[in-house]
């Protein structure tokens, strides 16, 4: 052809005409050879894939499937609170020793995600999903058919532990596997639901069970309600783990049913997707040394710890100062559990608004994740407000509605740091999000442990008012440390990635 001689559009490439003059000289290509032609031309023109091939339909029933299962590990701790009284009873032991079983449901639902989320990352997410929540149905089925023992009751706690607070942290990993940037603080938010209704539904439903004929249909109801969550997890959620399965286009393919795998064959080419860093003693320090990570895991950690103790003190609280029963109690926990899950929704979507506002004004540049720190500081403020508040109320004996208000004020700051942290840590550090999450809830429910095994001593020792003023402090000490972060945390978070580049290059 005449390199002078007009071309005819793309759109003509694309309904199969070839070029040709105007004085119609040149011979037309055979069929094959244009639509070989017409390929080559409009190769050029095809958009790079999406971040995941997941309809948004799809995308939000593995969200919701992450978020149900995430659901068991907060309710398995929260449902046994309002019977704590009734357990000292039950077993025929004291207060200190029923303290002592949530203590140790707190430090293994800590420890255990250190070994699923890494886990996760290698053999796939659906394989830690399968065989823990297995362990949690086995678990809760045999305490509600053993006798009362406390050598039984704390052996089979360790497996629910271990059972319900691997999801959690894998369910971090499915998030981010799925969600672009711009839309994952709205998504774990939706996602933290699970893990924030445990302490608004377990108390409320473990009250009704508050009672020497009924206590067994605690960890009966768990196993029940466990059951569907579990079908929809074997024929519904597809393996999501980018680095075998990339944007998931292999599944999206095919149908919602998805036939039970318990190992997942990578689909995708080494290196297309890059790999989560191998987990290691090594790894896993610096992952938490990392300056930021750090602050943001610990501060986070003190916060939670403060709301849990709260949340144990219940019990002692209506039942004894104020003459409540045990389903009585198990209403009040409400208050602070909806407040907890409007803030966490909303701050989450308020955060990602402000996300695509900034990409917005900046010409598609994204902001740094440190700006999710700057609301963090008025999350301390709150959640510091609120417990300091509960401590005094408690104290004066003052209406049991301003003792709930100000709980709930120290759980919608909860929330908030809870969902603005966890977003600041997967935009850091993307390919690690299950074992951040893992660190995350290793240290504040090991926090949440030790405040439950020394609560009665420093209650006795110096009161309602300033133990919870003991710990209004301790958040507000933390905001400095974020204040840090904003300013400083892009140093440490750059010379981080340069330093992780070797590890993450593929093999």
């Amino acid at each position: 052809m005449d390199a002078k001689e007009p071309q005819n559009s793309i759109l003509d490439a694309i309904d199969g005409r070839s070029s040709h003059s105007s004085n119609g000289d040149i011979p037309k290509e055979p069929a094959a050879a244009a639509e070989s032609h017409d390929i080559e031309k409009t190769a050029s023109i095809v958009l790079p894939p999406p971040y995941t091939a997941f309809t948004p339909g799809r995308q939000l029933l593995i969200i919701l499937i992450a978020t149900a299962a995430g659901f068991f590990s907060p309710v398995c701790g929260a449902v046994y609170l309002p019977s704590l009284k009734l357990f000292e009873k039950i077993f025929n032991t004291t207060s200190g020793v029923i303290n002592g079983s949530v203590s140790i449901y707190w430090a293994v639902f800590g420890i255990a995600p250190l070994f699923g989320a890494p886990a996760s990352d290698f053999g796939g997410r659906k394989t830690v999903y399968i065989w823990s929540l297995a362990v949690f149905l086995v678990a809760n089925g045999l305490l509600a058919a053993l006798p009362p023992t406390l050598g039984g009751l704390f052996t089979l706690r360790v497996f629910q532990a271990i059972g319900s607070s691997m999801v959690t942290s894998v369910g971090a990993g499915t998030v981010a596997d799925v969600t672009e940037p711009a839309k994952r603080a709205s998504r774990m938010g939706l996602f933290l639901l699970g893990p924030q209704l445990g302490p608004l539904l377990g108390p409320l439903i473990g009250g009704q069970f508050s009672s020497e004929s009924r206590w067994r249909w605690i960890f009966g109801f768990l196993s029940i309600a466990a059951i569907p969550v579990y079908t929809l997890m074997l024929f519904f959620l597809p393996e999501t783990l980018r680095c075998l399965v990339g944007n998931g286009s292999h599944y999206a393919e095919k149908g919602w049913f998805v036939v039970p795998r318990f190992r997942q064959k990578q689909v995708v080419p080494d290196g297309e997707y890059p790999r989560p860093p191998r987990f290691t003693p090594k790894q896993l320090f610096r992952v938490l040394l990392f300056v930021p990570n750090c602050i943001v895991t610990l501060s986070s950690a003190f916060n939670f710890a403060g709301l849990s103790t709260m949340y144990v003190v219940f019990p002692t609280v209506w039942q004894t100062k104020y003459g409540w029963s045990g389903s009585e109690t198990g209403y009040a926990y409400l208050a602070p559990g909806v407040f907890l899950l409007l803030a966490s929704f909303a701050i989450g979507r308020f955060s990602d608004f402000q996300y695509r506002r900034y990409k917005a004004k900046h010409e598609g540049k994204a902001p740094a994740p440190e700006w999710r720190v700057e609301m963090q500081l008025y999350a301390y403020i709150i959640t510091a407000a609120g417990k300091a508040m509960f401590g005094w109320f408690i104290l004066r004996h003052y209406h049991p509605v301003a003792v709930l208000v100000a709980i709930s004020l120290a759980a919608v700051g909860t929330g908030m740091i809870m969902i603005l942290s966890t977003s600041y840590q997967t935009e850091c550090m993307p390919t690690s999000a299950a074992l951040l999450v893992a660190l995350g809830g290793l240290l504040r429910n090991v926090g949440s442990a030790i405040a439950a095994a020394i609560l009665d001593s420093l209650l006795g020792r110096m009161g309602y008012g300033w133990f919870f003023t003991g710990l209004a402090f301790m958040d507000i000490a933390c905001i400095s440390g974020l204040v840090f972060i904003r300013f400083r945390g892009h140093v440490y978070r750059e010379n981080f990635t340069a330093s992780s580049k070797p590890a993450l290059s593929p093999k």
